[in-house]
């Protein structure tokens, strides 16, 4: 495995050698790591950056949901946030597109 982002809250790490090629990533939060691919990450970018909307779910009632809710066809995720947990997401999810973006930016422009 290979670090490729890191902050206060987690880690993101890329998978070598992966077996099915999808799930090449992986984030590590607190004690749960979750395998992800590229689209399962944006997915779950989508969902943080929505996390501060109304909630309308019976808990909520119009308020701002506690937990993010994130489905990927290995897993269901469920985490409990707070306003610091958001920010800390979003910088991890962001730092480790950061990463694998510029990666292939310098593989696709690499010198022969």
């Amino acid at each position: 495995m290979e670090l490729l982002y890191q902050n206060g809250y987690g880690a993101m790490y890329k998978m070598k050698n992966t077996t099915t090629g999808v799930h090449e990533l992986q984030m590590i939060v607190d004690t749960v790591g979750v395998f992800m691919s590229r689209d399962d990450l944006d997915h779950l970018l989508g969902i943080v950056r929505k996390s501060n909307e109304p909630c309308t779910c019976a808990d909520c009632g119009g308020n701002h949901c506690n937990k993010i809710w994130c489905s990927s066809p290995l897993v269901d995720i469920c985490l409990k946030v707070d306003e610091a947990i958001i920010d800390h997401m979003e910088d991890l999810i962001q730092g480790a597109q950061f990463m694998l973006d510029m990666d292939a930016t310098l593989e696709k422009y690499r010198l022969k």
